[in-house]
């Protein structure tokens, strides 16, 4: 009895917690449970997790094969022990061993040891106390998962993949039977080995289904003509840097379930490599995609570089995680936010001039100037130096507070390391940050938006902090989509089949980096193109490098909406002054309507438009020369020197103010007359020279008579006079200084600026 209660006790506890601890593949699968790729585990074997189901077919066909009375014994089979027995006595050696399913899951629990009378005898005591601990359901996944089917492929799933290229969910009958025979001599019999031994044992369960009518006679005689496989199939590598993020982040050796769409995959993994093909003509050698449903927030597209690059141009490396500069990628986050704010108003002008800010001096990527021009207008054309004066009218603590809560993590340091040059590419982010935030603003159209991006099937979304105005959310939207199309798309807007596409390009500082976003009410597609090195290119921009990729990954994404509906209860029509595109003062002749977000309502009337008087002669006259009777009354627009002199080239229609009779006192108001540079409270940097010394700067004014001439004076001193070309080189101290110019006709400017220190200082 002690012997017994011994027995007992050990058998209870005789199995392991978990019977295989044996490392296994890392799998990818997509949405729908396909394969999207796998890698390989630590023991060099292709065993992918347990699974938890195993498909009819085969399992009809390892239990005719193996055990049919899998489903009536308890580990051991009596009558099938009895039979080992008797065969291998009668031939004086070791021919069967009578094992059932369960005896052999036991082996393949022991790593195999040794046959002996003995081990089998263990095998079985073991066999009944797994039927005690799992179903029937339970062993039979458990074999399949852990059985050898040759070469290194463990496990039916890793098989089915390996030798028929699918899904074992997938297989027919005659491959099903083909695995179902192979873990019965895995070392003998496999593809690529011993196909004439394989074919006979597979026709020969072939037969035995037929005969106990699991097929018929028609799907028997088809299942014989069916070919073996000749050798193990490359397991698929459609989304290589997705799986090695997943073993990465904690992953390994799971089943990973994604949201990505394998058609979608596929149709952007050929996309982009055929784009690269043509890029590396040009020693462009990288680039990513990442597409994301607008609906759900779930990634549904994520190539995170070009493979066929090689490892030597760093294929390797996933640019979707990697922090790139962005150039201009960014300004319609600043344009959103700046009509949330009030500071714009979508059609009203912008400064788009040479211009000075401290030490930073931006230009137009084309090299020339509008002098003024609408801010939608400046956004849809990506104009540089309009929307650095946006940003800092808007201000820049504010925006690079806006970025962080966007969930630009990689914008890190301060708002003063960057400085206006943010908006221009000054500071780095990756492309999944970068979709998820143009993503945020495309759900804030939704009635159900604002959800992170989900990666993974298992992934919590979560509500995000920020959520845009919608009205300034469809304004930005409604001017990137005149963002001019690549190649011969221009007239898009034209033809009623046209897709709507809000999209904007970057190009970073040195042609490094080439981005393109887009974005419909179905989906965010974003893409970076550059070298993972770093090394610039001549033409790798936005537009040349990016865009026409972009547009082909439209044109395959199915099409479900229509655009984006105008949020009118954050919008409203207003009347806005045809030639400047603010509200309307009393002084626009000409009108039209627009629909703007609410909160322009505050921006600033027309400033533009003045109330002249003219003489007989169409001059300019004032009380002092003229009787109000006598005067002509007209609206007219009017702009600064400094802008006139950029504008009046960009408008065939524009009329300068005319000049003043010189029979009056003459004072214009000081509308002729602007002082370029420094402008009024800006802090300045002085140069130095080789010997360290503070040097001069040059500062600048412009008049709308080109033969005037102006007198300069500095903290009320005069410093001289200038004519035509308006410039005055100056050296003033550390501090506060007031510039005054006057012109001939008694018209004054007056500024106050700062000297804050040398430009060695300032790039310190």
């Amino acid at each position: 009895m002690f012997l017994l209660s011994i027995f007992f006790i050990w058998y209870v506890d005789c199995l392991p917690e978990k019977l295989f601890m044996d490392s296994t593949s890392t799998v990818l699968l997509d949405r729908n449970g396909e394969l999207l790729g796998a890698h390989i585990a630590a023991d060099e074997q292709w065993r992918f997790p347990e699974s938890k189901h195993v498909p009819k077919k085969f399992e009809t066909c390892i239990i005719q094969f193996e055990d049919r009375g899998f489903y009536d014994h308890w580990g051991v089979s009596p009558t099938g022990v009895a039979r080992a027995l008797w065969q291998n006595i009668s031939s004086a050696d070791r021919v069967s061993g009578g094992s059932t399913l369960t005896m052999q899951l036991v082996r393949l629990m022991r790593k195999n040891p040794p046959r002996t009378y003995s081990e089998k005898l263990y095998e079985m005591v073991l066999a009944t106390r797994i039927e005690f601990s799992y179903s029937k359901k339970e062993i039979l996944n458990l074999y399949a998962s852990h059985a050898p089917f040759g070469n290194n492929v463990v496990g039916l799933d890793a098989a089915s993949w390996r030798f028929f290229g699918r899904p074992a969910s997938k297989l027919s009958w005659a491959e099903s039977a083909t695995l179902a025979v192979l873990p019965n001599a895995p070392g003998l019999i496999y593809p690529g080995r011993n196909h004439d031994l394989l074919r006979a044992k597979r026709n020969r369960l072939l037969r035995r289904l037929r005969k106990v009518g699991e097929i018929s006679q028609s799907e028997y005689e088809l299942a014989l003509l069916e070919r073996l496989p000749e050798k193990p199939h490359a397991l698929p590598t459609l989304a290589p840097h997705l799986l090695q993020k997943c073993i990465s982040e904690g992953q390994k050796g799971k089943t990973v379930i994604s949201t990505v769409d394998i058609s979608i995959q596929k149709q952007t993994n050929f996309l982009l490599e055929n784009h690269a093909k043509r890029l590396q003509q040009n020693g462009i050698f990288n680039g990513a995609v990442m597409i994301t449903s607008v609906k759900t927030g779930e990634v549904i597209a994520y190539v995170g570089n070009v493979t066929a690059a090689g490892r030597e141009h760093a294929n390797q490396v996933n640019c979707i995680d990697a922090p790139r500069s962005t150039g201009s990628i960014l300004k319609p986050f600043l344009y959103g936010k700046a009509l949330e704010a009030g500071t714009i108003s979508p059609t009203m002008l912008l400064k788009d001039l040479p211009s000075r800010f401290g030490s930073f001096s931006p230009k137009n990527f084309a090299g020339n100037f509008e002098g003024l021009i609408p801010a939608n207008e400046a956004l849809s054309r990506s104009l540089n130096v309009p929307m650095v004066h946006l940003l800092k009218q808007y201000g820049l603590p504010k925006f690079h507070r806006n970025l962080q809560t966007f969930g630009f993590k990689t914008v890190n340091q301060s708002a003063s390391h960057y400085g206006l040059s943010l908006i221009l590419g000054g500071a780095e982010v990756n492309m999944f940050e970068l979709n998820s935030a143009y993503l945020r603003m495309a759900q804030s159209l939704e009635e159900n938006g604002g959800r992170t991006t989900k990666l993974f099937a298992d992934q919590k979304q979560e509500r995000i902090g920020f959520r845009m105005n919608r009205g300034c959310t469809f304004a930005t939207f409604e001017a990137m989509l005149d963002v001019r199309r690549p190649d011969a798309d221009n007239n898009w807007h034209m033809f009623s089949s046209s897709q709507k596409i809000a999209w904007k390009t970057g190009t970073s500082y040195g042609f490094r980096d080439a981005w393109a976003a887009g974005v419909t009410p179905d989906y965010v597609v974003s893409i970076w193109v550059g070298n993972a090195d770093g090394e610039g290119r001549p033409g790798l921009t936005g537009v040349q490098a990016a865009a026409p990729l972009l547009f082909d990954l439209f044109e395959v994404l199915p099409r479900k909406s229509k655009w984006f509906e105008r949020p009118e209860t954050e919008m409203t029509q207003i009347e806005v002054c045809a030639v400047s595109g603010h509200r309307i003062s009393p002084y626009c002749d000409d009108k039209r309507e627009e629909w703007v977000p609410k909160s322009s309502l505050g921006t600033i009337a027309c400033p533009y438009h003045q109330k002249i008087h003219l003489n007989k002669e169409g001059k300019r006259v004032n009380s002092s020369c003229a009787s109000t009777l006598s005067m002509e009354h007209k609206n007219w627009f009017v702009v600064a020197p400094d802008i006139e002199e950029f504008y009046k080239k960009r408008h065939s229609l524009y009329q300068p103010l005319p000049a003043f009779d010189s029979s009056c006192d003459g004072a214009d108001g000081g509308q002729s007359l602007s002082i370029t540079y420094p402008i009024h409270n800006q802090s300045i940097y002085l140069p130095v020279g080789f010997d360290m010394e503070m040097q001069s700067a040059v500062f600048e004014a412009s008049h709308n008579d080109p033969n005037t001439i102006l007198f300069w004076h500095l903290d009320d001193n005069f410093m001289g006079q200038t004519s035509q070309i308006h410039q005055m080189v100056l050296q003033p101290e550390l501090g506060k200084h007031k510039l005054m110019i006057f012109d001939l006709h008694g018209n004054k400017k007056t500024i106050q600026f700062k000297v804050v220190g040398t430009q060695k200082a300032a790039n310190q």
